[in-house]
Order: structure tokens, then C-alpha cells, then sequence
């Protein structure tokens, strides 16, 4: 029988190298780029997905305004002019008649006060009801007025005002001339408008 007087003689005995733990300074580089690489291609990515999302949105408010001017003209025979002479007509800075002729109520839930909206609307009946993600919230400098998914408050109504069914490029004051439709087949329609070209917010025609 062999013995071994010392340990390191032993094959058993013997210490075995260990790896070193913990990442060496370029495999810990490496991690770092390759995350940054991700990173700069999705975020372009995350940033198309939520505006599509923000334009659908818009998108389905406007119809639901809409939907809302067609119910007013079933039951009256006519659009709301909101006191406007024009066929064209921005809802910033003009809430109250708008919210008013549309629900026969104001802001503040009490029944509807303003002259052009009771003359559109005299015996203040409801087309439709507004929910406060409609509204700028506080804090932001539209507070308080009706803004689409981008917090932009133009959002503009352009009507049919010859009663043929029609809407043409010469019913239209706010939005662009390149971007003006010769003819549109119907009497109501709503776009979201830049006009001073805010990169926050977006030109959404509807009927496009």
C-alpha cells in the first residue's frame, strides 16, 4: 500500500484551480452595448406604436362628435351652426357653446345658459355626454378645454351649409389649402388642426 507523507503528493489531496467569479470589464462592456443597441431600436418602435394608438383615439373621439352632429340634424333638420356664419368652426376657446348645444347642460352640469346654445338648442335635449379625459387637466396650459389624444385643442367641424350632402374645399378657413379635399360625400366631419405646427401634436383629418 502506497502512503503519502504530504498532502500535496497526493492526486486527491492536490488543490484544483478554481475560476474566478464575477464578468471581466468587457464582457460587463459588452453587455452595455449590446443593451443600448436594443434600446435604440425599440424605442423608435414604442414611440410609432403609442402615436398610432393616440391617432386612433383621436380618430374615434372625432367620430364620436360626429355621430353626435347627425343625431342633432335627425331630430332639428339642420347641423348646429354654434353661432358661427361660416361652415367651418374651431371648439378652442369656443367650449361652452359647444358642450352646451350638444348636452343642453354647461361645464358644471347645471342646465345650459348660453344664447347661441339655446337657440340652437332651446329645449336643451342631449346629443351627448362628455367624460373629463375630453379635457385638458389641470396643470396643463389648456386646462379646461377640449383637447384630442395629444392635448392639441383645435379640433375643428366643418358642415355641410347648402343642404346637398356635400362638403368642398371652399367650406374650409383653418385647415391648409394643399391639404384641403376638392369634395367630401356628407354633411359633418371633424379633423384635428396644427396650424401654428406644433411638433406635439398632429394634423389628423378624418377623412383620410
Amino acid at each position: 500500500m502506497t502512503t503519502y507523507s504530504h498532502p500535496d503528493r497526493c492526486p486527491t489531496l492536490r488543490s484544483v484551480p478554481r475560476r474566478r467569479g464575477g464578468f471581466t470589464i468587457v464582457e460587463v462592456l459588452l453587455v452595455v452595448a449590446v443593451i443600448a443597441i436594443l434600446i435604440a431600436l425599440l424605442i423608435p418602435v414604442a414611440t410609432t406604436v403609442r402615436d398610432n394608438a393616440m391617432r386612433n383615439k383621436t380618430r374615434g373621439q372625432l367620430a364620436q362628435y360626429a355621430t353626435a352632429y347627425e343625431a342633432f340634424r335627425a331630430d332639428r333638420g339642420h347641423y348646429p351652426s354654434m353661432g358661427t356664419a361660416g361652415a367651418e368652426f374651431n371648439l378652442r376657446g369656443n367650449n361652452t357653446v359647444f358642450v352646451e348645444t350638444l348636452t343642453g347642460r354647461g361645464l358644471d352640469g347645471n342646465p345650459a345658459t348660453n344664447a347661441y346654445a339655446l337657440r340652437a338648442n332651446p329645449d336643451r335635449e342631449r346629443y351627448y355626454t362628455f367624460s373629463a379625459a375630453e379635457f385638458a387637466p389641470a396643470g396643463d396650459p389648456h386646462r379646461g378645454e377640449i383637447v384630442d389624444a395629444f392635448g392639441n385643442p383645435n379640433i375643428v367641424v366643418v358642415t355641410d351649409r347648402r343642404g346637398d350632402g356635400v362638403v368642398r374645399g371652399a367650406d374650409f378657413q383653418i385647415l391648409p389649402a394643399d391639404r384641403r379635399p376638392d369634395t367630401l360625400m356628407g354633411g359633418v366631419f371633424f379633423y384635428a388642426a396644427n396650424p401654428g405646427e406644433n411638433p406635439e401634436w398632429e394634423w389628423i383629418l378624418t377623412w383620410e
